[in-house]
Formats: structure tokens, sequence, C-alpha cells
């Protein structure tokens, strides 16, 4: 029976592949680092950690360089083959891993080019969002296990527990958290259009 792949071993296999796409990305465009620092918030120094494969990067910064360099993350990030089955195994698709948040994010299909975005999310005890999403469409969650806490701009803090949902617009800024310090929390989140 073959092994399974780790967390680990997949995020160590996607960040460097990830970070030579967006040094493609920028060098495309001409840009220098301190360039495309000022223009996104994130500083040149932390760019060029991620763009060698030294450093992972959050979500949200992911998210602000993927709409500077007006780009997908299928652009950035190998995907499945598009002319087999649309099924993703237990264990595959996309990682995009952030071990300063303590989040995984597992993307569900083998591609963004798709109406909808399902992931899998996995938060350690604690963690959260660095910084809220805010993206045009609407967004789902639902609660495997743990406890979520729901922020969304205009609206009080919500705590969702196993078999909880929560679906809302999503050009309102929101955020997730892991409301306990000692579980994990699952999660599947789905966004329409993807935001990446």
């Amino acid at each position: 029976m073959a092994s399974r792949t780790t967390t680990s071993e997949v995020a160590n296999q996607i960040q460097p592949a990830l970070g030579r796409a967006l040094r493609a990305a920028r060098e495309e465009r001409r840009l220098s680092l301190q360039e495309v620092a000022e223009a996104s918030a994130v500083s040149a120094s932390f760019l060029s950690l991620v763009e060698n494969g030294k450093s992972d990067i959050t979500l949200g910064r992911l998210t602000r360089l993927i709409d500077f360099y007006g780009v997908s993350i299928t652009d950035l990030i190998p995907n499945a083959d598009p002319i087999q089955p649309d099924i993703v195994r237990a264990g595959e698709g996309t990682l995009l891993h952030s071990s300063s948040e303590g989040i995984d994010c597992r993307l569900l299909t083998p591609d963004m080019r798709r109406e909808m975005m399902p992931m899998l999310l996995h938060f350690a005890p604690g963690a959260e969002l660095e910084e809220p999403g805010r993206h045009p469409g609407e967004e789902w969650i639902y609660v495997i296990s743990g406890s979520l806490r729901l922020m969304v701009e205009g609206s009080d803090v919500r705590v969702l527990h196993q078999g909880d949902s929560a679906y809302y617009f999503a050009n309102r800024p929101h955020s997730f958290a892991n409301d306990s310090r000692r579980k994990p929390l699952v999660a599947i989140c789905v966004d329409s259009p993807p935001p990446l």
C-alpha cells in the first residue's frame, strides 16, 4: 500500500512552485520587489523569502498579490490534469499552508475555473486569519468539528459549532477564527465565484 503524503510534505512541494510563479509574475511585469511591496503592502524582504521558497504566505497576502498581478490561483499553483474527471481524493487537492496563521486550506476542486470554490479548512487551536477577506459573490461555511468564530462587518460576532453553517455576502469584510485554544477546527467553506 502506498504511503500518504503528509500536509507538511505537500506544503514543502507547493511553496517553492508558488514562489517561482510569483517571481515569474513580477518579472513578466518588469517590477522590482520594492515596487510590488509598495503596491501590495507586503514587504520586499518577505516577498523575497516567498519567491525563494523560504517562507509560506498568508491567504490574505496571497490574495493581495493575485489581485495586484491580475492572475488567478491556478496561474500560480500547479493543478490536476484537466482531462481527468473532476475527482479530488481524500488528502489530495492543492494545499495552501500558512504556518504563521496556523491554518491549512485545501482546495477541493482540481482547478479554479469553476463557479464555486470549495475549501477544506484546518485551524490549529486559537488560530485565526490575520486579515479579513472581502471579495465579490457569496460565501457559505459549515463546521465539521470544533468551534468557529465568524466575524462579518456590520453583524454580531457569531460562534458556530459542529453541524452549524452560515451564509453571507462576501463583499462585506469577513474573517474566521478557531474559538477554542485547546481543540482544532475543521470546516468547509464555499466561495461563489472563486475570489482567487
